[in-house]
């Protein structure tokens, strides 16, 4: 995709530039789309008699949804939209931005750089680790209702580009170098933890129910596998990790990843609305840690009890 952009970009045939040109419409475009897919989803579940943990109130269920994996043949949509449409679009138009700085201002400042960096790693982890995906919540559990729809086509491509958009919008601006360096090393600490931790988690699952592969897609970082993990097992057969990044929080990605995200809004500087992406993230991160820690509680019962006292902390080891 990338290659493709590029060469037309070259070309003239569609310069990258168009979507910061036509950001608004192109939001509008995707308001639109999040909003017919998602009544277009509901109608089908009803018609193919695919509902899914359906309560009778439309529009609770038309919010939540009532189809759990739509497919065409074996093409997944809730996939698709997850990884194929939100990340992918939220990248390109963070390209966007940096190529409308360079054609107003001649350059690309470091702040730029930085929001291109952070968004292309967050979009390349969720296409090399796809194998991961099918094992997290909101694919095997949530049903794909507007709630996870709109998310998809919307939300995710237009709040998370805001910091680069806000960059874009003022004069050029650097900070101290020093500054920039620290910035980088929280960026990639905290994308580390992030992905390794996720792989562990997730290899770990697959390695158990034995569908692990082994993977080469770049960039594989250490430790991202674990090999023969420590565990609690109770007599029915459950069992919790507790090695790896997992033996010092019981959600230590999270963290990670709103370290990532308040990275982004130091890009910005001082000013109060890039910050909003990391406010809205620590308190969505927290109501589903809350909402994880019921689930497994009456999922596990004793060792769970014992799983929180084997990992006391939730999000920050030793503090929280």
């Amino acid at each position: 995709f990338l290659l493709i952009g590029l060469s037309f970009h070259i070309s003239g045939v569609w310069r990258v530039t168009e979507l910061a040109d036509n950001y608004g419409a192109v939001m509008t475009v995707a308001v639109i789309v999040g909003n017919l897919v998602s009544i277009m989803m509901y109608v089908a579940a009803r018609i193919q008699k695919r509902e899914n943990r359906m309560t009778g109130n439309f529009l609770y269920d038309l919010f939540m949804g009532i189809y759990l994996n739509p497919r065409i043949g074996y093409f997944d949509l809730k996939m698709w939209a997850e990884i194929r449409i939100s990340w992918k679009l939220l990248f390109f138009l963070t390209i966007s931005a940096a190529a409308k700085q360079y054609e107003l201002y001649g350059t690309v400042t470091w702040p730029m750089i930085f929001m291109v960096t952070a968004h292309f790693l967050y979009t390349n982890a969720c296409q090399k680790g796809e194998e991961c995906i099918p094992t997290t919540w909101d694919i095997f559990y949530e049903n794909w209702g507007w709630m996870i729809i709109f998310w998809n086509f919307a939300g995710v491509p237009f709040v998370y580009t805001f910091q680069s958009y806000y960059i874009l919008k003022q004069e050029p601006y650097h900070f101290h170098p020093l500054l920039h360096v620290l910035h980088f090393l929280l960026l990639f600490s905290a994308y580390y933890v992030w992905d390794t931790a996720n792989s562990q988690k997730n290899r770990y699952r697959m390695q158990r129910e034995g569908t692990y592969v082994k993977r080469y897609a770049f960039p594989q970082l250490p430790h991202g596998t674990l090999e023969n993990p420590k565990t609690l097992q109770d007599d029915s057969g459950h069992t919790l990790l507790i090695d790896g990044w997992w033996a010092y929080a019981r959600k230590i990605h999270y963290f990670a990843d709103i370290l990532m995200a308040l990275s982004w809004g130091l890009a910005c500087g001082a000013a109060a609305l890039p910050y909003f992406y990391v406010t809205f993230f620590v308190s969505m991160l927290t109501h589903r840690a809350q909402r994880d820690t019921e689930k497994c509680a009456k999922k596990y019962g004793e060792l769970w009890e014992a799983y929180k006292k084997e990992v006391p902390y939730i999000l920050i080891p030793g503090l929280y």
